[in-house]
């Protein structure tokens, strides 16, 4: 799943083209040449993957943010590149690209595969296996079988929903999963759907946890693990061993913590039970021309306010899990509806040709718009939201009446994408090449050693009890935020406060 560009320092760029006087500090920004893209297809691999190591390391933008050592990445996987080169092996090259863009945690470095072919293989040899089973981690530091597919090889083993897994393959769980190796395997070919042929690394160590989680229980088919579990209410430990087998990649979908809708540009609202509005913000931009300002979701998004208004709501829920992004501008707009003074939103840097630096290219500041809610609102949150869908639940975590919620926190990568370099075989690295900075001047949302995006200010317990409900399909965050704003009501009514769903 490739990340989606956040347009916003290109639309200055041409802006300052066409309007010079439009941009603040006259002079500064004319002539702003943005990194060129790349084409090194027609090199060997050891020739392309030097040259795209040099633009990366040039031009990437998150190098000091990251600490990212490029001299130590080209000596650890250059001799490897020229080895597959010498070969031709092309698996081995695919491989290395991948475990070297796997390096750098940033949600916006993509490995896109134009031959499918080769992650596919890879993706049925070392994840096409799976036991029957997902696992989740709960706040206590537990694990616990999420699902158990009726009639698979765990519920035939005895393992029930809920069960406790204690060791997997001999070594305690926790250890286990730390242990899965994320760069080695593609398993992203497996999960039909627009970006199934763009892999990208997790920026947060929340996030990369989760997806270690969630390979675990797949393997190579037929290989063999063996479970020393305790199923519940039982003080009894058992051990079974379990055969992978071929389930069409079944398991990763059964519980997904980062889920994302259909990429569109459509905005779904409706009143809820509970007398609160729903809205469902699947990115910020036109997927049929992603370089325009998409009024008509800002309208349809307006159109849902002023239908909630009217119809009285007195809480609102924006529903941007799994939001794929894109321009600034749209979400700064979007947020507007909730503010009644201005708000800062960002200021822009982006690599600059002309002297090899990063340059300001302008600030962003939320506009308050008609009509204003004035209600609670809350934002659900995912490790799919991501890009400019952070930039929303950031604005909307400090909104005066505004909160996010949800089990994770949001992906951890708002830098200003659009870089590419084209390599042999049909593969394309994407990347970021422009930051995004808060008032203090600091880098904000993006990670930084293991940290970063939007925690949720209501974060959902990961008990037993919530993690069993979200697999039987229940869509626990959404109850929570409900039951958030039935708090909030019942405290502004007089009435008794109703107790949080745990």
């Amino acid at each position: 799943m490739r990340s989606m560009p956040r347009f916003f320092c290109l639309t200055l760029f041409f802006l300052l083209l066409l309007h010079p006087s439009a941009v603040p500090a006259a002079g500064s920004l004319e002539g702003l040449t943005p990194p060129e893209r790349a084409d090194f297809s027609a090199l060997n691999w050891t020739e392309a993957f030097k040259l795209a190591h040099e633009k990366l390391s040039r031009e990437y933008a998150f190098t000091e943010w990251k600490g990212i050592d490029w001299d130590y990445l080209y000596e650890r996987f250059a001799p490897e590149v020229q080895f597959a080169s010498a070969s031709r092996d092309e698996r081995s090259f695919y491989l290395l690209l991948r475990q070297y863009i796997f390096s750098i945690p940033d949600g916006h470095m993509t490995l896109v595969s134009g031959n499918a072919g080769i992650p596919a293989e890879l993706a049925r040899e070392r994840a096409g296996g799976g036991f029957g089973l997902t696992v989740a981690e709960l706040d206590n530091t537990r694990a616990i079988a999420a699902t158990v597919t009726p009639g698979g090889q765990a519920a035939l083993a005895g393992i029930e929903p809920g069960a406790e897994i204690i060791t997997w393959n001999c070594l305690p769980v926790a250890m286990a999963i730390s242990g899965v190796p994320l760069d080695l395997i593609p398993y992203r070919p497996m999960r039909p759907g627009a970006f199934a042929n763009s892999e990208s690394p997790q920026a947060t160590t929340e996030n990369h946890r989760l997806e270690q989680v969630k390979l675990l229980v797949r393997g190579p088919v037929g290989c063999k693990a063996t479970v020393v579990f305790r199923n519940p209410g039982s003080d009894n430990l058992r051990v079974a061993i379990l055969t992978a087998l071929d389930d069409k990649g079944a398991t990763l979908d059964l519980l997904d913590f980062a889920a994302r809708p259909d990429f569109s540009d459509k905005v779904d609202f409706w009143m809820l039970p509970e007398g609160y509005g729903y809205i469902r913000l699947r990115s910020e931009v036109d997927p049929k021309d992603m370089g325009a300002y998409p009024a008509h979701i800002l309208e349809q998004f307006r159109e849902a306010i002023r239908s909630f208004i009217a119809s009285g709501a007195e809480g609102l829920i924006v529903d941007i899990r799994g939001n794929y992004g894109g321009l600034d501008e749209l979400a700064a707009d979007i947020c507007g509806f909730f503010f009644t003074d201005e708000e800062f939103y960002e200021s822009l840097e982006m690599y600059d040709r002309r002297d090899g630096g990063f340059t300001k290219i302008g600030d962003l500041t939320i506009t308050p718009r008609e009509p204003h809610f004035d209600g609670p609102v809350v934002a659900l949150v995912n490790p799919g939201t991501k890009s400019s869908g952070e930039g929303i639940a950031r604005s909307l975590s400090v909104a005066p009446k505004g909160s996010t919620a949800g089990f994770h926190g949001t992906n951890g990568s708002f830098g200003l994408a659009g870089g590419e370099i084209v390599l042999p075989g049909g593969y394309t690295i994407k990347y970021p090449y422009g930051f995004s900075l808060d008032r203090q001047g600091r880098i904000q949302i993006d990670s930084r050693f293991g940290e970063g995006g939007v925690t949720p200010d209501l974060r959902i317990p990961q008990n037993a009890q919530n993690i069993l409900a979200f697999a039987e399909g229940h869509d626990v965050e959404l109850e929570y935020a409900v039951d958030h704003l039935n708090r909030l009501t019942a405290k502004e009514s007089g009435d008794n406060e109703q107790p949080m769903v745990q």
